[in-house]
C-alpha cells in the first residue's frame, strides 16, 4: 500500500518542462576547441608545410682520374724497391730497379705523377713483363684537385643535379664530433659504369668497388667540396671548425643530398 500510495503522489506532481538542460560540461567545450584547433593547424601545415628530403650515396675521397696501376716493363728480379706506400711520385721518377735474366740491372719509371696507393713486390720478388707491381692515385690531370666520386644507383642519382648541395660524412673525421663537409655536385655521369670500369677507377681494388657498387650503384657522381683556406682541413664544415687536421684522399665517405622539400599534402595526394 505505501509503494501505491508515493505512486499517487508522483503523479500529481508537474514535470519539470521549464528547467534547462545541461547538454556539455565548460571543460568539453574546451577539448573540442583545442582538438579543432590541432586539426586547422595540421591542414594548414599539409598545404603550406614542408618535409626536409635527402639521399644518401657512398663514395671515396680521391682526384678525378683515380688511381692506375703501374706495370713493370720486363721480366726479371726485383733488386730494390725506391718508393714507399703513402710516397708521392713525380713522372720520370725511379720506383723499381730489376736485374733481368742477363744479370743487367733495370730502372723502372713511374709513368706518371701521383701517390703511392699499394705496392705489390718487394725485394727479391720475381716480376714478369706487364705485371702490375704498383698502383697510383693520379694527380697529373689537367685541372687536378680532390673531389668525391659518388658511385649511386639510379633512382638516387636521378634524384640529384649538377649544383645541388652534398653533405659528406668523412669517415677519417666523425660527423659526431667536426660535422659534415660541405660540397656540390659537379659532374654526372649520364650512363651507368661496369663492374669493370669501377675497379679500374679505383686501381683494381675489388673490395672496394664490390663494396661501392652493393652500397650505392653505378652511376658515377663528382662533388667538389667547398674550400676554406681559413680552416685547419682546408675545406667548409657544418660546424664552425671541422677537423683540426688536413683531410686526405682515398677516404671513403657517405654523400648526403640535399633534396627539394616536400608539402604533407603530396604524401596523400601525389600528383
Amino acid at each position: 500500500m505505501e509503494f501505491r500510495r508515493k505512486a499517487l503522489e508522483n503523479l500529481r506532481q508537474p514535470d519539470d518542462l521549464d528547467s534547462p538542460v545541461r547538454l556539455t560540461r565548460p571543460r568539453a567545450w574546451a577539448v573540442l576547441a583545442v582538438v579543432g584547433a590541432i586539426i586547422a593547424g595540421g591542414l594548414v601545415w599539409s598545404f603550406q608545410g614542408e618535409l626536409a628530403r635527402s639521399v644518401d650515396v657512398p663514395g671515396i675521397l680521391t682526384h678525378p682520374l683515380g688511381v692506375s696501376k703501374v706495370e713493370s716493363p720486363q721480366s726479371g728480379t726485383v733488386s730494390n724497391v725506391l718508393v714507399e706506400t703513402g710516397k708521392v711520385v713525380t713522372k720520370g721518377d725511379r720506383v723499381l730497379t730489376v736485374v733481368d735474366a742477363e744479370g743487367a740491372t733495370k730502372t723502372v719509371r713511374a709513368p706518371f705523377s701521383g701517390r703511392a696507393i699499394a705496392l705489390l713486390v718487394g725485394n727479391g720478388q720475381y716480376v714478369t713483363a706487364g705485371a702490375t707491381f704498383m698502383t697510383v692515385e693520379r694527380t697529373d690531370g689537367e685541372n687536378d684537385r680532390l673531389v668525391a666520386v659518388l658511385f649511386a644507383p639510379a633512382d638516387k642519382a636521378g634524384m640529384l643535379k649538377i649544383g645541388d648541395r652534398v653533405d659528406m660524412d668523412v669517415a677519417s673525421a666523425p660527423a659526431q664530433a667536426f660535422g659534415l663537409m660541405r660540397g656540390r655536385v659537379t659532374a654526372m655521369d649520364q650512363f651507368p659504369q661496369t663492374e669493370q670500369q669501377v675497379q679500374d677507377f679505383l686501381g683494381g681494388n675489388k673490395l672496394l668497388a664490390t663494396q661501392l657498387l652493393d652500397q650505392g650503384g653505378p652511376i658515377r657522381i663528382t662533388v667538389d667540396p667547398d674550400r676554406d683556406t681559413h680552416r685547419p682541413s682546408g675545406y667548409r664544415w657544418t660546424t664552425d671548425s671541422g677537423p683540426p687536421f688536413r683531410i686526405n684522399s682515398w677516404t671513403q665517405v657517405k654523400g648526403i643530398g640535399r633534396l627539394p622539400g616536400e608539402r604533407p599534402i603530396d604524401w596523400l595526394l601525389p600528383r
